[in-house]
């Protein structure tokens, strides 16, 4: 790991936090189309929001676990400074039984849509909402972010946020929803492009977007590669200027995590002084 993401992971390390919760906010409005499962939508759709304290025109980064698409639960992401972002951590459905794909896009897309709609309530800025997610939830930070269909069921547009920063996501179909398929069809292959593989929607129209990895040698095989022709396609064939690529060098898909977020907490820090100096 270079010098600079220590330096990074260091100074996030010790600042000191202080900052207000808020639990368990359903994020479904009553007038949310009914996708799937409702009585497991209404118990799982829920997410925490932790925002600065004494602060105003804060930005926010909206947090999607990872875990497969079938297990896992919300947690706030490392190297953060809660002292200065909000971080609104979400659960969305589970593929299983009660769930299936897309009804765990939707959920993305409905958690960061009430995030932009209500941030401001909380005092923060609905110009500076940022997206984020690992494994899993990188998946469906680049789906909703490519997609529009996902974000425009809740009247909002991909552009409408600041960012979007998949983790060492899945940019071809996910594995997960081969296996509900699977479960069908036993023919359907391992590896498959179709329009729920974030490259799909590659395009020259986007929102910023910055694609984080671990080391091609390290990450989850061919994790690193995705990712890399997603940003290739969209920068060399479409010529988009609003995605990048990071890869964390000796990072592994778990270990890439922490000096990711220290990358994207530095981001965000240099919006908050931004927004500090517009004050003046």
């Amino acid at each position: 790991m270079n010098k600079l993401l220590l330096l990074l992971l260091g100074t996030v390390i010790c600042t000191a936090l202080s900052a207000k919760d808020f639990e368990g906010i359903s994020y479904y409005g009553k007038d949310a189309p009914d996708i799937g499962n409702i009585t497991y939508r209404n118990e799982r759709c829920k997410l925490d929001l932790k925002i600065p304290d004494n602060k105003k025109n804060f930005p926010t980064l909206v947090w999607f676990h990872g875990g497969g698409l079938s297990r896992g639960n919300k947690y706030y992401p490392p190297c953060i400074d809660t002292n200065q972002i909000a971080v609104a951590i979400v659960n969305y459905r589970l593929s299983g039984e009660k769930a299936s794909c897309p009804d765990y896009i939707y959920d993305a897309a409905a958690a960061a849509a009430w995030v932009l709609k209500n941030i401001e309530k909380y005092g923060g800025s609905s110009k500076h909402v940022y997206i984020s997610g690992h494994s899993a939830g990188g998946y469906l930070t680049a789906m909703i972010g490519l997609d529009k269909k996902y974000l425009n069921a809740f009247k909002v547009q991909p552009t409408d946020f600041a960012g979007f920063f998949p983790v060492t996501g899945q940019m071809s179909t996910h594995f997960q929803i081969l296996a509900e398929r699977r479960k069908k069809d036993p023919a359907v292959r391992d590896f498959v492009i179709d329009e729920y593989a974030p490259i799909y929607h590659a395009a020259q129209e986007t929102p910023y977007m910055k694609f984080y990895c671990g080391d091609s040698l390290l990450d989850w095989p061919a994790r690193v590669e995705e990712n890399q022709l997603l940003v290739m396609r969209m920068q060399r064939v479409y010529n988009n200027k609003n995605v990048f690529f990071y890869s964390i060098p000796s990072g592994n898909h778990s270990s890439c995590t922490a000096p990711s977020m220290a990358l994207i907490n530095y981001e965000l820090m240099q919006v908050c002084r931004k927004i500090a100096q517009a004050k003046k």
